[in-house]
């Protein structure tokens, strides 16, 4: 991406930061506590947080993967007693809305049979019989979540999968709330960035 992404400006020119305006989006969905793990150059990352109710926590071992940054934000909330769902959300949804984070939290409690896990899709991603993120995930699927090693190959390749094993374990658990490409659009290389900026730039004001 040419610079940490972390800080990248927000494509919206408000002059937020990439994870400023996702720990204000978690937010403003209600979440709390708020865990923000971070890794690659967390020194200068971590100031963008200041004045957020959130609790930062280092990843050392950020270079194995999403997998090892799961691992550490899980291993946070596992600790408090009170917690009995994640939300686990990438900073690189710059389209994201908090209004989309309050749907599949409402979906995940369902007083009669609460899912293992909800996920959120596309038309697109739903043929595929795939999701994309944000996922909430049920206490039951941590301890799952904590055992899984992520593989040499894997690593390797940069196709660290996360907590996607465990929720292919689940499928038939899953419930899938339909999204649209736009707020699921996560920013993968400096293309994408570029054309979330331009976007921006071409897509007309709410009246």
């Amino acid at each position: 991406m040419r610079r940490t992404k972390a800080l990248l400006p927000h494509p919206d020119g408000s002059g937020r930061s990439l994870v400023r305006f996702a720990a204000e989006t978690m937010l403003e969905a209600g979440l709390a506590p708020l865990i923000v793990v971070l890794g690659h150059a967390h020194r200068e990352v971590a100031p963008e947080l200041r004045g957020l109710p959130v609790r930062a926590v280092n990843n050392p071992a950020y270079q194995r993967g999403m997998l090892s940054s799961l691992q550490v934000g899980v291993r946070a909330l596992a600790a408090e007693r009170h917690v009995f769902w994640a939300v686990v959300a990438p900073l690189d949804q710059p389209f994201l809305s908090a209004g989309l984070i309050r749907t599949l939290i409402a979906a995940a409690a369902k007083p009669h049979h609460p899912p293992a896990a909800v996920v959120p899709a596309t038309p697109a991603l739903e043929r595929t019989g795939s999701w994309g993120l944000p996922v909430v995930l049920r206490r039951r699927l941590f301890p799952e979540v904590l055992e899984l090693s992520a593989t040499r190959a894997a690593e390797n390749a940069g196709r660290d999968r996360g907590a996607g094993r465990v929720l292919a374990r689940h499928r038939q658990d899953l419930l899938v709330v339909p999204a649209s490409e736009r707020e699921l659009l996560d920013l993968d290389d400096w293309n994408a960035y570029e054309r979330a900026r331009h976007s921006q730039r071409t897509t007309p004001p709410d009246p």
